[in-house]
């Protein structure tokens, strides 16, 4: 059974709790830790990443860090560049707004998840969170459900939640910020269970030099090529 690194972290994806807020000045960096239970020996590396989410205005950037080595993607609105540094080989590659956008328009329609919210609440970072069942239906109309652990309290618009998230569980409807996130998946016929939870979040300021990106050393590709690379990869 093969199972690539580029795909397992799609499905670490589901956990980028990355918005991008498009409206009033804000400033987030949330820190987050992800757990991947189910994966094979070899890739046991894997299983704990952090997670940094840095938010300001229109601009985002995400960088996921774990033993086997890590990625970073910046996302402003108008293009997302994703780089990835996996046991020293450096790869990246740019995809616009409009290239997703089309790529979603392509693909199968998908009924919207629903979501049943409980009076369950709890504390994550200094927010008070309450519990959400989101289910949705995939392409073989497999029912799966996600817990999530929501505030209202972080006002950032999640109209670009899912952009650059290939596989995530569109959370754009719900009714505030995820900190916290659990499901099961079924990746080339092993089951996973993948947890998130949000550490620590910061108010403070962020520079803009943060948001700028250094892909020197990257052998880069272009949004079409990475999904020819990838299909390759998976054997399709």
């Amino acid at each position: 059974m093969k199972v690539s690194i580029s795909h397992t972290l799609v499905i670490a994806g589901l956990l980028l709790l990355s918005p991008v807020a498009t409206q009033a000045q804000q400033n987030y960096t949330i820190k987050t830790t992800l757990k991947i239970e189910g994966l094979p020996a070899e890739y046991a590396a894997m299983a704990e990443q952090e997670i940094v989410s840095y938010i300001k205005d229109n601009q985002r950037k995400t960088e996921i860090t774990g033993m086997m080595g890590g990625s970073v993607v910046y996302y402003d609105g108008k293009k997302m560049t994703s780089l990835t540094d996996q046991m020293g080989q450096k790869k990246g590659y740019i995809a616009t707004k409009e290239e997703l956008d089309a790529e979603d328009k392509a693909k199968k329609p998908e009924a919207k998840p629903t979501y049943e919210y409980t009076n369950e609440t709890k504390m994550i970072a200094g927010y008070s969170c309450t519990k959400a069942i989101v289910t949705t239906i995939d392409q073989d109309k497999k029912e799966n459900k996600t817990i999530v652990w929501f505030t209202p309290d972080i006002k950032a618009d999640r109209s670009h939640a899912n952009k650059g998230g290939r596989g995530m569980t569109d959370l754009s409807d719900l009714k505030g910020f995820p900190l916290a996130i659990e499901a099961s998946r079924e990746n080339q016929g092993m089951e996973m269970k993948i947890m998130s939870a949000a550490t620590e979040i910061l108010t403070t300021p962020i520079d803009d030099s943060v948001f700028k990106i250094d892909a020197e050393g990257y052998s880069m590709m272009t949004y079409k090529e990475m999904k020819e690379l990838s299909k390759a990869g998976m054997g399709k």
